[in-house]
């Protein structure tokens, strides 16, 4: 059989998505050739040698004007005409939309795509329901659609009437080892963020600064704890070395950009913890800070997976997050991690605070965590899974 051709569409995304679709050129080179098509300076093309046969950057996503929106789909024939595409892969709903209407009119492909999020449904206006319409529309055409989670895969079809023959829900994976052959020994961020002779417990956030992410909530959990644990000198006792109150305070780490980045420090300061919180943007040393940190919280409003708990298991960190999508699937309470109510403050500081005065408790449940990477969220069985996939719905073209 000659090799199958795959063109996979991403959007700008950073995170679980982008991680994703890098995971997926690591398919087997001698049954699949790779095209990427995604947006202008996404993926460095030197990091990409070897592992795809071409990369073309159009202009896709979620805000495009009707006259750039026509361009993309001119752009996306031109290119799976002459590559002689067998099956587009799309991630997100913005590249569903565009992905499914040029594989129509290119009639050879079978379109796949991957939702990698909750898709906002609410709201009443002619905007939100013209969009949920259309999603559901084009996602019809496509032969398979994968989610990335059970709790999505039920979303997929009640909201959009997709029957669960045609729904394959595949884990994202990560590469255990690969992750911990990449964290180095953290002196850098460690002296980034610690002054010489002090570790005070440090509580590390990783998101998109965005609604939907809930990083609001993570900072008022952070007051929270703050005002609860660490006032009147009761910090000394929660605080590793013993170190004096002042020196003890907890930090809180962000890591992640977003267009909520200016209101969000705004609010720190509001809260009055801004000495305790850095924001540090768009990091390429993402394994390194889990490394440092005491704990990793996913504060979400809403979340497909949510990829950051499976690296932070990885390197057997306790892990607290909301009780949303798929992150239950992941976190069994009490054994595995913890969980809490998605927008509530208090619990998130309640459960914030039971792992500081407990963190052997907290190794225990990330160790268990730990023990569940090996199966179906491991990098090696999304891979295959992914595979069979492109094979039944190419064997179906034929």
């Amino acid at each position: 059989m000659s090799k199958i051709k795959i063109l996979e569409i991403v959007r700008d995304a950073e995170g679980g998505m982008k991680k994703h679709v890098k995971n997926l050129l690591d398919l087997d080179k001698n049954k699949f050739d790779i095209v990427l098509a995604c947006s202008r300076g996404q993926f460095d093309r030197s990091d990409l040698k070897g592992t795809i046969l071409n990369l073309y950057e159009i202009s896709v996503g979620d805000r495009q004007s009707p006259w750039a929106l026509i361009k993309s789909l001119v752009v996306l024939v031109r290119i799976i005409k002459k590559e002689k595409i067998d099956i587009i892969h799309a991630h997100g709903m913005a590249c569903a939309i565009t992905g499914t209407i040029a594989g129509i009119f290119s009639v050879k492909p079978a379109i796949i795509t991957t939702v990698h999020n909750f898709p906002a449904i609410q709201g009443t206006g002619i905007k939100q329901r013209l969009s949920n319409l259309l999603s559901g529309f084009f996602l019809r055409f496509n032969r398979r659609v994968v989610a990335v989670s059970r709790n999505l895969g039920d979303f997929i079809s009640s909201i959009w009437n997709i029957q669960w023959d045609r729904i394959r829900v595949i884990y994202n994976g990560i590469d255990v080892e690969e992750i911990h052959r990449s964290v180095e020994k953290c002196s850098a961020a460690f002296c980034e963020f610690h002054d010489p002779g002090i570790a005070p417990v440090t509580i590390l956030n990783i998101a998109r600064l965005i609604p939907a992410k809930g990083v609001d909530v993570f900072l008022r959990a952070a007051a929270i704890v703050m005002e609860k644990a660490y006032n009147e000198g009761t910090s000394d006792k929660k605080c590793k070395k013993n170190l004096p109150a002042a020196s003890c305070s907890p930090l809180f780490l962000v890591a992640g950009d977003g267009p909520q980045m200016h209101e969000l420090k705004n609010l720190a300061c509001i809260l009055g913890i801004e000495k305790n919180v850095r924001f540090l943007g768009f990091r390429t040393d993402i394994y390194d800070l889990i490394h440092l940190a005491d704990m990793v919280v996913l504060s979400s409003r809403s979340e497909g997976l949510g990829i950051s708990i499976l690296e932070a298991l990885a390197l057997k960190k306790p892990v607290i997050a909301s009780r949303v999508g798929g992150i239950p699937e992941i976190i069994i309470h009490g054994k595995t991690g913890l969980l809490v109510p998605p927008d509530d403050p208090e619990a998130l500081a309640g459960a914030m605070i039971h792992l500081i005065q407990n963190p052997e408790e907290g190794k225990k449940m990330a160790f268990e965590g730990y023990k569940n990477l090996t199966g179906k969220y491991s990098k090696k069985f999304m891979l295959k899974e992914i595979e069979n996939l492109y094979l039944d719905v190419y064997q179906s073209l034929h």
